[in-house]
């Protein structure tokens, strides 16, 4: 049985607009499809929305990381990424995705993961039944307003430390999984840190070397993690995406454009052919 692939992270992998203007370019994918939308001069907001969730769930997934790396290995990709995924629920999902399937069909797939910023949660909304990923963004977005004092408690008055823990927790879990399973898998660090995206939250970044109460360096084998600074000396706390603004999809979008998409794939392909053939 061939391998397949199983990619999950967030809007860096996912994609966010990468391709948007190339199927709507009379349309300001920032302007029109989030929160503060502008109201448009030619299509209503459902005939917008309905465009938005047709390229997030069909289009774009032949153009983001997980298509072009598909495009490289010539491997069938199962997607499962996320906007605004917090690294809680990438574990999760992927457990979850994975355990639907007999222990045969696990092992037939390679797990690609770029885990994301570490500040995210993910959290429960009674009134739609449903979780929901969290961040510090959403203190600004009325129709979040009723998480508005979880995201105080449990992301602006929490530590670097809290969050460096809450990230490796993830980490390990997700791996141990992985592992019991017999299951190879890329992993790599897409966003590191808390990122002080707003006034409210501003923490001071720190070495999370000595965060561990462990030598977290016995945890995790450097051969299933892409390096991409040698001047880390761990790959699960160092950067991949070093984007300049010239490899943005915009000013307001600041997330990998095509290019940048492209030459990142070659990379992940790389690794995962490493893996899957050893």
């Amino acid at each position: 049985m061939s391998k397949k692939l199983l990619f999950n992270g967030c809007s860096m992998v996912a994609g966010d607009a990468v391709t948007w203007s190339n199927y709507y370019p009379d349309i300001d994918w920032f302007d029109h499809t989030h929160f503060s939308r502008k109201s448009h001069p030619k299509y209503t907001a459902d005939e917008i929305e309905i465009m938005r969730l047709n390229y997030v769930h069909n289009l774009r997934k032949t153009d983001n990381l997980a298509g072009q790396v598909s495009k490289l290995t010539e491997l069938v990709v199962d997607d499962i990424s996320i906007d605004g995924n917090s690294n809680q629920n990438i574990c999760m999902s992927t457990i979850g995705f994975l355990s639907e399937l007999s222990q045969e069909e696990r092992q037939t797939y390679h797990v690609c993961i770029g885990w994301s910023e570490h500040t995210r949660r993910t959290e429960w909304e009674t009134d739609h039944g449903t979780f929901y990923n969290i961040n510090i963004g959403h203190l600004e977005a009325t129709c979040h307003a009723n998480f508005h004092n979880y995201i105080k408690e449990a992301i602006v008055n929490r530590t670097d430390i809290d969050h460096t823990l809450n990230y490796f927790h993830n980490l390990i879990t997700l791996q141990s999984y992985l592992k019991s399973n017999n299951i190879t898998y890329t992993f790599w660090s897409t966003l590191t840190g808390p990122v002080s995206n707003n006034i409210i939250f501003q923490l001071e970044k720190k070495s999370v070397t000595n965060l561990i109460p462990y030598q977290h360096k016995l945890l995790f084998d450097k051969k299933d993690w892409l390096v991409f600074n040698e001047a880390y000396e761990y790959p699960w706390i160092g950067p991949c995406w070093n984007i300049e603004k010239k490899s943005w999809i915009s000013d307001k979008n600041k997330h990998p454009n095509l290019e940048t998409v492209i030459e990142f794939s070659k990379k992940v392909a790389e690794h995962v052919l490493t893996s899957i053939n050893n």
